[in-house]
């Protein structure tokens, strides 16, 4: 059942659609656990509003609002790129895996992904993740952070030779999902992979 449509500021041109799916567990008639599924049904695109920001963005650069701006104290914007910044963590693949590394067997749901990969190939595979992050964020500050696309192009035979040793291709699906799995984004691919499956 549909409970309610709703736009939301952040990602105002997303249109999403909250349904309540309801799980019967023991104890009684009418036991059970109620959770809404909220699902991005349609995005509306528009040019008017990149225009506008890019206006406002420009206007931002002007002498007398850098005055206004530079009398706001440092800890707002600081709260605001946090706030930001949150939504991108708490959505990250490997911060969702580490996190599921960490939970306890009866606080993961039963329906997570996850469960169909062995433990100790989540934590290889996360582990994996961490040490490539690691690795480009060090060359990154140093002088050899001019190095940073070749380590980044040395990660893909890693991926496509390596893991797939490693990990079996079911582990590799839940695990390496693909990044860009919006319809949107398929539809400007000639083919797609033939190991995906449409979650």
């Amino acid at each position: 059942m549909v409970l309610f449509r709703r736009l939301q500021s952040t990602d105002s041109l997303t249109v999403y659609e909250t349904t309540l799916r309801a799980i019967a567990i023991e104890g009684g008639e009418g036991a059970e656990i109620r959770r809404p599924v909220v699902e991005a049904k349609a995005v509306v695109e528009q040019r008017i509003s990149h225009f506008v920001m890019g206006l406002g963005i420009i206007g931002t650069m002007t002498g007398p609002l850098l005055i206004v701006l530079h009398t706001m104290p440092t800890a707002v914007f600081a709260g605001v790129f946090f706030n930001i910044g949150w939504g991108s963590i708490q959505s990250n693949g490997m911060v969702q895996k580490a996190v599921f590394l960490m939970q306890e067997n009866h606080f993961v749901q039963q329906d997570e992904p996850l469960l169909s990969a062995r433990k100790r190939k989540v934590l290889l595979f996360t582990a994996l993740q961490g040490t490539g992050v690691a690795a480009t964020v060090a060359i990154s500050q140093t002088i050899a952070a001019i190095g940073f696309p070749v380590l980044i192009i040395l990660l893909i035979p890693l991926r496509v030779w390596t893991l797939p040793k490693w990990l079996s291709e079911q582990e590799l699906d839940v695990l390496d999902d693909l990044t860009a799995d919006s319809s949107a984004s398929l539809v400007a691919w000639a083919a797609l992979p033939s190991s995906y499956v449409r979650r």
